[in-house]
This record gives structure tokens, sequence and C-alpha cells, in this order.
């Protein structure tokens, strides 16, 4: 059985930007402003310049830098499940928080607490979803700095899957790893057991790594977490105005953060990632969702198999934040081309609006398009009475198929034709009484999660999470908020 095959680079062009991605590295090389790190280099052989705060790294040292960086990495979960992301497998990440949400009722605003409980509930109650994000911003109805807080509370009190943090600054790396280890301590997971946890960290285009983030990675290696790398190159701005500079340099940038964490820990698992982007030349604002970027996604994925790294990277979304075709159209395209090539994690199911946006019936939408994105991915089996052959030979010229036994063997399989239950696939168009849009499902799916949810949480869990963040207020009356 044949799977969808999609692909942009040939074997040639892989092995071309590898080459180009160690030339760079040993001639150009790359920005680290943290004194420990230069130092670390040198002992191993590169040649540093501290006055310049540039690593350049030889292609020998590369090479034996990659080596220990695992393929595999186990990723747990209070739910008691375990992911292994690598090789074939695909787990997807539910967006809980963006700058704007598109209300079904109120229509675009800024989001509220409301917001954050009822997309952790979506992301917890839908099997499709592994992993959970809640991105560092405040809501309208909790002031700062509690509101950081009070989001973290009302995310961590209502879910039970892994946990992708994207830290903003040490503080907050170190609120995740202390809220995370007492939820591990409440749950009696002890430290054998996968890590609840994975941590982002940044790195600044054009080949640069901050203080900060170094400091954020140190973290998260001293703890056991995988580091998750965000690369996001904007073609005409911080990268080359084309797409293949442009990707080359995100191949370079996702491999920074892996050379630093062998440095550091050889062993330790780091995500190869890569979000490129396409910069508005007239008003220089930042273009997420492209058409390119399935060809910016479908090379990554074919450069982490090259390497033999784990994968990650966003789910994509769409410039626009209607539920319009283009949405549909984007989303399905960035969501092929993850699933076909196998990306490890897929990451901020529910955004739209050129990544600053989300909604609570995107994220149900995006369900509907990954399951037609893994339905095209498999591809068609021609094996056994499947290929056809016995079912024409028996009904022969002038016949019909209705009662063939192919026809009653597969007649209730929901594998062999598509289906999902986020789409309306009736084809009842012409009847407006029964046909149903789907952001109508979705919206109907959201109302009947909210609805049927009920926390799993274990209460001495929720317990240790609310004491831990009453103590973090500073105004204790927002501990009451529901």
């Amino acid at each position: 059985m044949g799977n969808l095959t999609l692909s942009v680079l040939s074997q040639t062009e892989v092995e071309q930007i590898h080459q180009n991605t160690l030339r760079i590295l040993d001639t150009t090389g790359f920005k680290v402003y943290h004194a420990e790190t230069l130092s670390k280099f040198k002992s191993r052989g590169a040649r540093v310049d501290e006055q310049s705060s540039t690593i350049k790294v030889p292609a020998k040292l590369v090479e034996e830098l990659l080596k220990p960086a695992p393929s595999k990495v186990l990723l747990g979960g209070i739910n008691g499940k375990t992911l292994q992301a690598g090789e074939d497998n695909v787990y997807y990440t539910s967006l809980i928080l963006d700058p704007f949400v598109v209300d079904w009722d109120e229509g675009i605003r800024a989001p509220n607490l409301a917001d954050v409980k009822k997309n952790t509930i979506i992301g917890e109650s839908l099997d499709r979803v592994s992993i959970m994000m809640r991105m560092q911003y405040p809501v309208t109805d909790v002031p700062v700095p509690d509101s950081y807080y009070r989001t973290m509370e009302t995310f961590l009190g209502n879910m039970t899957k892994h946990i992708s943090a994207y830290p903003d600054n040490e503080q907050n790396c170190r609120d995740w790893i202390d809220a995370v280890q007492i939820i591990a301590e409440a749950a009696n997971r002890g430290d054998e057991k996968p890590p609840l946890l994975s941590i982002a960290m940044a790195v600044l285009s054009p080949l640069a790594v901050n203080g900060t983030n170094l400091e954020i990675m140190k973290m998260a290696m001293e703890n056991n977490f995988p580091i998750l790398s965000t690369v996001c190159p904007m073609a005409g701005s911080t990268s080359p105005y084309s797409i293949a500079g442009t990707f080359l340099q995100a191949n370079i940038e996702a491999l920074i953060p892996i050379l630093i964490a062998q440095v550091y820990k050889p062993g330790h698992p780091v995500f190869y990632g890569v979000g490129p982007s396409v910069t508005n030349m007239q008003t220089g604002k930042d273009l997420y969702y492209r058409s390119e970027k399935m060809l910016f996604k479908i090379m990554a994925n074919q450069m982490s198999t090259f390497y033999g790294l784990p994968s990650s990277g966003e789910a994509g979304g769409s410039l626009t934040h209607l539920p319009d075709v283009q949405n549909g159209a984007e989303s399905l395209s960035f969501l092929l081309a993850s699933h076909a090539w196998k990306q490890n994690i897929i990451g901020g199911l529910g955004s739209f609006g050129n990544a600053n946006g989300m909604s609570s019936e995107q994220i149900i939408m995006q369900c509907g398009l990954i399951d037609m994105a893994e339905y095209l991915s498999k591809g068609v089996d021609f094996t056994g009475e499947k290929s056809g052959v016995a079912s024409i030979e028996k009904t022969g010229p002038g016949g019909n198929f209705l009662m063939d036994d192919l026809t009653l063997s597969l007649l209730r399989d929901t594998e062999e034709f598509f289906h999902t239950p986020y789409m309306d696939l009736t084809g009842e168009s012409s009847d407006p009484e029964s046909s149903k849009s789907m952001l109508d499902i979705a919206h109907q799916k959201v109302i009947d999660v909210q609805n049927s949810y009920v926390s799993r949480v274990p209460g001495n869990v929720q317990e240790k999470i609310k004491q831990f963040f009453y103590d973090k207020y500073h105004d204790k009356n927002i501990s009451r908020l529901d």
C-alpha cells in the first residue's frame, strides 16, 4: 500500500542544504550572548570570539555534537499516557490563548479568563489533542501581573495532558517548572516517569540566541524537560528574500539549540522545528500563514528526517480570521504537509488571523481537517478484494454493485472512505434545513463539550495547584474567580 508522498527537496538538494549549513556554521557562525556557553564551545574546539560573542563550529564538531541528540522523546501527562515523539508518531497540540479571540457572539475581542477555561476544556476533551499550550498573554478581566498566574492556574487545574510551556522570561520559566513539580508530586509521579513539561525557547533571526533563552534552556536541561525551539526567520527582513535562502537559514537556526544542548548535556532531547514566514515588503508586516508555509513545512520534515531528529512545528492556520474558503484551503495545506511527512508534534490547533488570533470553533474545524489530512496521507489499498477485480468480473457489463460482496463487507467501514464527525458529508446541500456548515457543527461541538465536561484532574492535585498560585497573587481575591 503506497502512502501519499509530498516532497520538495531531491536527495541532492537535501545534501546541498546540509553542506551549506556546515559551511555557514564554520565560516560565519552564530552569536550567543552568554559567557558560559561561549566557554563551553571553546573547550570543545569551536572558534570563539568573546568580544563579538560569535561561535564558529567546524563541520567535524557539528557532526560530533549531533550524534548523541536523541531521535525519540518520551512525553507524559498525569492522565497516565506516554507519547513517543519520533519516527512516524504524530501528536497534536491545542492552543489555549492568543492576543485576540473570535467569539461566536461578540466577534473579535481580547481574551478573558472564561476563554482560557473554555479552550482548555476543549483541548482536554478531544482525543485528537495530546498536548496543551498556553501562550504568555494577559486576559482583560484580571490585572497584570496576576493575570498570568490566574490563566496558568485555570489552565493547569482543568487539564491532564502533556504541557508545552512558552516562557518569555526566566521567572516565568521557573513558575512553570515549580508548578509542574508540585503537580508531579501530588500525582505521585516519580523521576522515572516521562516528563510532564516541554519548554520552548526562541532563536533570534538571524543566527543568534540571547542570554535569557540560554538560561531557559539550562533550566529545562537541569530538570530533564525536553526543549522545543521556535525558529521564525522572516524572508526579506530577518532572512534572505528567497524561499531557498530563508529555509537554509531556518535549518541552521534549528540546529543551533540542538548543538548548544549537546555541549551542555549530551543526549538531552531537543526538537527540530522551524516556522519561517515572509515579510510584506510594502508594509513590513510578518505574513506567517502564506502558501509558502506548505513548502517550508515539507522541507523541514525532510531535513529532520535526514538528521534523524524528532520534529515539531505549528499546525498552521490562515491569514484570515474568518471561517471561510481561504481558511480551509490554507489550514488543510499545512496540516497535509505536516501529516504526510509525520511531523511528530503539530502545534497550535485553533490558530488563525496570521497567528495572532484563535477561536474555539477553529480548534474543532481543524480537527476535521486533520481527519482529512490523515485520510489522504495513508494512500490507497490495492490488495485483496479491494483491488475490485473479483467484483468487476462477477458483476460484468451492465450490472450494479449494490449487493456486491465488496459493497456489503465495506458498507460500515469508516476507514475505506473519508469519514469525520466535524464536517457535513451528507451531500444534502440542496436542502437548507438538513445541511450544516462546518462552523455550525463546530459551534455545537463546543457547546456539547462544555456541557458534558467533568474535570479529570484529581482533587488533591487541584488543591495543590490552588495553593501554589494563591501564594503568588498580589490580590488574594483573584483566587476566588471561577
